[in-house]
């Protein structure tokens, strides 16, 4: 039987996506992403900072063998990995929009976060550009309306 503080964190994780769960866990642990790559090096998976920036982004997800040792670097169950996962493509997070955020949050350093609010700052100001275009060109249009007649 389960407690009911067993009951509060496997709800907590089965929500999450596999973005949200990795950071999390490596957060807790107070590890950096090198130390992260060190640590899985250690249990015989190769790679480097970048692959796991970019799990924690969103850009890529892990493979199986990978959630296998993840599950064993932070001591847990490699479902709620896959679940995690599962999560992620559920909230539609491999949308064209989102994908492109998440690049330039990638290459620029900065967080999703501010990449989303970015995003959307630069959105409205096109938005208002455009809309004061059209008011312009209406205007030139009725300026040489009254022109002809």
């Amino acid at each position: 039987m389960e407690s009911a503080k067993e009951k509060g964190e496997k709800g907590k994780v089965e929500n999450r996506t596999i973005e949200q769960l990795l950071k999390d866990l490596r957060e807790e642990k107070g590890w950096t992403y090198l130390q992260v790559v060190e640590k899985l090096q250690e249990l015989g998976l190769s790679m480097d900072d970048k692959k796991v920036k970019k799990w924690e982004i969103g850009l890529e997800y892990p493979e199986i063998n990978e959630i296998y040792k993840l599950s064993e670097l932070y001591f847990v169950a490699s479902e709620n990995f896959v679940m995690a996962k599962s999560n992620s493509y559920k909230e539609g997070f491999d949308s064209i929009h989102a994908t492109f955020i998440k690049w330039i949050c990638y290459f620029t350093g900065v967080s999703l976060k501010i990449g989303y609010i970015g995003f959307y700052v630069a959105l409205g100001i096109l938005l208002i550009g455009s809309l004061m275009y059209f008011v312009d060109c209406i205007h030139m249009v009725i300026d040489i309306g009254k022109e002809n007649i």
